[in-house]
């Protein structure tokens, strides 16, 4: 006995070639084409004996010589009839082994033989062995997918189109027949919403262009949503032959929604713009949605509630502007913006003569004409100055030990100090006492570059009263302060 795979000698009852490693089948497998051979053997041989023997004449009697001769013809028949079906077993068995080892191309082929004889289990035993032999052959798939459609087996035949379309080993002109096929299928039930669920599913761009009809991409504006201080138009993109409907009130559009044909042209005010693509086999996009405020109209410039003038005591500055508008100012003469200081409740003007120029800018940027104040405040007649007033402050923080010098130094601790922010005047509890108030401020000494540094306010505050340079502390609450 030979090996079925390398053709070399095999010593008798070993199980595996010793050259090739290959299994010895003692008793082959099923093949379709086997046990059609073996049929057509066995009925060749029947219907040869019995073609050969004579009936017997049931009237005649016949000699009993010719009795005994009759006998040994229909036994001598008999056993070439079993010689026969033994041959043809053996020829078989040797078809069916030699055949089980054929390449993918000839099981193929053996399977579009039996197709065409409607012998449909048998062609698909040879698909399936060609697939086992070639498992990433696209072409051998899709075979096999459109016998499956042949017999009415469709769920089969999507399962291998998938596969098809989802092998990374597969050829793109495959791919493109396997999604074919799936299009097909569904288009044939009028369910397109699942060819487009797919297409995504897939993410293939090249897939997505050929079918490109199916999908349903959400809609694209031209312009990102947001303030804007001019008129704009807005366009409304989607690709594909579908439509696109829109809303302008915030509501899901749909079908009886406004059908977009043009530009939108968006005046002042908000707009809620939402749109949604449907394609020409009403599938819906995802909605699109974006806000515009448009604001081309210029905010008054701000009411500053105290005159210029000089003042030999604490000024406060109050001022409003309308609503959506914040108050810029600067003290130096310049021309502010929003980039200049942002006015805030409680400012006091400055000592010395200060020019004091505001504006109102809104949402959208939009600034209003400039509103001058000039202000000379001097308070000479206080016993302290505002410098002498931190000097004091900085003395008694030292004495306390909350710093070890006029740096700010923190004991035992080299990453920060504690300056102390003159901000403005004050009086508290309806006193005639003037206040010079300070905020403590922790800045930051390492990892920054030379001229920089990070800090921020630990949220106490200080006073120093400016006739009796008295230190205290001042307590923030609501916007008002209050001794502590």
């Amino acid at each position: 006995m030979n090996c079925p795979k390398c053709g070399r000698p095999l010593k008798e009852g070993m199980l595996y070639c010793e050259h090739c490693g290959g299994e010895v089948n003692l008793v082959p497998e099923f093949d379709a084409q086997v046990e059609d051979s073996i049929a057509e053997g066995m009925q060749t041989v029947l219907d040869q004996g019995f073609d050969d023997q004579e009936p017997e004449d049931p009237v005649r009697e016949q000699p009993k010589t010719g009795l005994l001769h009759k006998k040994a013809a229909v036994c001598l028949m008999s056993l070439m009839a079993v010689v026969l079906l033994v041959l043809s077993v053996w020829a078989a068995l040797s078809i069916r082994h030699r055949n089980w080892y054929r390449s993918a191309e000839e099981q193929v082929s053996s399977a579009r033989d039996y197709q065409a004889k409607e012998k449909y289990d048998s062609a698909e035993a040879c698909y399936l062995r060609a697939l086992e032999l070639e498992p990433d052959n696209g072409e051998y798939q899709l075979e096999l997918a459109a016998f499956y459609i042949s017999l009415d087996r469709e769920d089969e035949a999507l399962q291998i189109y998938r596969s098809v379309v989802l092998n990374e080993n597969t050829a793109s002109q495959e791919k493109l027949s396997a999604c074919q096929g799936i299009t097909d299928y569904y288009s044939a039930r009028e369910d397109y919403r699942s060819i487009a669920q797919l297409l995504v599913e897939f993410d293939n761009e090249e897939l997505k262009t050929a079918f490109a009809d199916y999908l349903a991409e959400p809609v694209s504006f031209s312009h990102p949503e947001g303030i804007f201080t001019d008129l704009i138009t807005l366009k409304l993109t989607a690709a594909g032959s579908g439509s696109v409907y829109y809303t302008l009130d915030g509501t899901t559009p749909d079908e009886d929604s406004a059908l977009y044909t043009s530009p939108l042209y968006l005046e002042d005010g908000t707009t809620v713009v939402s749109a949604v693509y449907i394609n020409l086999y009403g599938v819906k996009s995802t909605v699109s949605t974006a806000t515009y405020v448009i604001d081309t109209s210029t905010p008054y410039q701000p009411e500053i509630m105290v005159y210029s003038g000089s003042y030999t005591e604490p000024v406060e500055i109050v001022a409003e502007a309308e609503e959506g508008c914040s108050i810029y100012y600067t003290i130096d003469g310049g021309m502010p913006n929003a980039s200049s200081s942002l006015y805030y409740e409680g400012l006091f003007a400055s000592e010395g003569t200060h020019i004091y120029k505001f504006v109102a800018v809104s949402e959208a940027g939009l600034v209003s004409d400039v509103i001058t104040r000039t202000f000379t405040v001097d308070l000479s007649g206080e016993t302290y100055s505002n410098e002498e007033a931190w000097s004091l402050l900085v003395a008694a923080q030292i004495e306390k030990g909350v710093i070890t010098d006029s740096a700010g130094t923190v004991a035992d601790q080299t990453a920060y100090v504690y300056i102390y922010q003159y901000l403005f005047p004050i009086s508290l509890d309806e006193s005639t006492d003037i206040y010079y108030l300070f905020a403590e401020v922790n800045r930051e000494t390492t990892a920054t570059a030379v001229g920089t540094y990070i800090q921020h306010r630990t949220g106490l505050y200080y006073g120093v009263n400016s006739l009796t340079g008295q230190v205290v502390r001042i307590t923030l609450s609501n916007g008002s302060y209050y001794l502590n």
